[in-house]
């Protein structure tokens, strides 16, 4: 599979480093933003992006980096690419903030008449638009809260849902929730089914899905909820968890679970979704459809963006003024979003994504029985997690940052997850090339091969 004809020239050659990273015009940049800007920014990459085409990205010195994160999965389209951004022209011609919460616009109602068609099952109907991934979680909240008339939430361990209130509590890991308590009650942590890591030291298929027996049991009977459960929250494909795919019968169970409750089941498929595991969304794989779907990242198509999508009987309990957003739905971003689903629709890039991640996948799967340090390779269409460990037999996990480091001093731009940040996220936009994809696995595969050296 080739690079669409639209990608530039210079990003058809990722990597290729003119200087070594980062260069003296970075640096000068670096040196005022430490200055001004927060320092709450994790700020992996030391250079400064100037811009994207493809699966590439240049910094403010000309070298050319090969892209492994679509921005945190947001650009599956592709940097650069020429529907969103002549989509972002036109509309910034026309009309930049349309006052959706006091007005009528068109593109959002068109934009929510597809979110409509491609929702599992054709089944949820109707579109909260707003700014962002946390934003929609907070909006479902809201809605099942609403809509069940309960109070309480069951959450994941490993799970990630946004960095800002009721999103925040529902986050697993102590680095994101640390000295920001206390936080509202109603949130029950459960384990998500982790089999390489298993909670309960069971081996799948016969531990007989203890994990949610222990749902079931342990947490909805004996374990503190007053039995007033508006939703669960779950990631079909667990993200900031560590790229953890459930098995196959977890999400149908649990969708019978919450029929069988009286509560909602809510999907963050804010970082799975529109094509990146193969499928428009993830749910759609294990055949379920949620009462609640929750999108951000590539739908907004590179400019802020987050949606709850619903089905229509529990999005209608909402009466006007019951939940709202100054900017949701506001012409940049509606505009941005419509393109670049249509683009990931016309195109199928999802088909792309899973031709793609399973060709990545046997790769991969082969420097794992290569590399001691490599302790399991898992994931779909092009969300595939490699997790990095001292050794196979222990699986002591081990950190990552400085193989993250030593790989984008080569050229290569990768982001880590996990509990214990020490698995590789390989995302890169959907649009890239297999012959790029392949570079990128071989500088991965060198990366390891010395940094296993260096540990002997």
């Amino acid at each position: 599979m080739s690079l669409p004809a639209w990608v530039a020239d210079w990003a058809r050659k990722a990597p290729n480093l003119k200087v070594a990273p980062p260069g003296p015009v970075s640096k000068e940049i670096i040196e005022k933003d430490r200055k001004y800007v927060s320092h709450a920014y994790d700020r992996l990459f030391q250079f400064t992006m100037t811009r994207g085409s493809g699966a590439a990205i240049m910094d403010a010195d000309g070298n050319v980096f090969l892209d492994f994160s679509a921005g945190i999965s947001v650009m599956n389209g592709g940097w650069g690419n020429p529907d969103v951004v002549q989509a972002i022209k036109d509309q910034a011609d026309r009309l930049v903030h349309s006052l959706a919460n006091d007005a009528y616009y068109d593109k959002e109602a068109e934009y929510a008449e597809l979110l409509a068609k491609i929702s599992p099952g054709g089944q949820l109907e109707n579109t909260f638009f707003g700014n962002s991934g946390a934003e929609a979680v907070e909006a479902a909240i809201k809605l099942s809260r609403y809509y069940t008339k309960g109070s309480e939430h069951i959450v994941f361990m490993g799970a990630y849902h946004g960095r800002v209130g009721n999103a925040l509590a529902m986050a697993s890991r102590v680095k994101y929730k640390y000295g920001h308590g206390p936080y509202p009650p109603g949130f029950f942590f459960t384990p998500y089914p982790y089999c390489y890591r298993c909670w309960f030291k069971q081996e799948y298929p016969s531990c007989g899905m203890l994990c949610l027996e222990y749902l079931e049991k342990g947490i909805l009977e004996f374990g503190g909820p007053a039995n007033d459960p508006a939703s669960i929250f779950v990631e079909p494909l667990q993200g900031e968890g560590g790229y953890i795919v459930p098995p196959k019968e977890y999400l149908p169970r649990m969708k019978k679970l919450c029929d069988e409750r009286k509560f909602l089941l809510v999907m963050d498929e804010i970082q799975s979704g529109l094509g990146r595991t193969g499928e428009i969304w993830e749910c759609n794989s294990a055949g379920v459809v949620p009462d609640i779907l929750l999108t951000g990242k590539a739908s907004g198509g590179g400019i802020p963006f987050g949606a709850c999508i619903a089905k229509r009987s529990v999005m209608e309990v909402w009466r006007p003024g019951s939940h709202s957003s100054t900017f949701g739905g506001n012409g940049m971003s509606v505009a941005a979003g419509l393109a670049h689903v249509n683009y990931i629709l016309k195109h199928d890039l999802a088909a792309r994504s899973k031709l793609l991640g399973a060709h990545a996948l046997k790769r991969l799967s082969e420097l794992k029985d290569k590399y001691e340090i490599i302790g399991d390779v898992r994931g779909k269409g092009l969300m595939i997690g490699v997790e990095i460990v001292k050794n196979k037999k222990t699986k002591e996990p081990l950190y990552v940052p400085q193989i993250q480091g030593l790989a984008w001093r080569k050229g290569l731009m990768m982001i880590t997850a996990g509990m214990y940040g020490n698995v590789f996220r390989v995302c890169p936009p959907l649009i890239i090339s297999q012959e790029q994809l392949d570079i990128g696995i071989d500088i991965f595969e060198e990366t390891i091969r010395e940094t296993q050296a260096n540990l002997r």
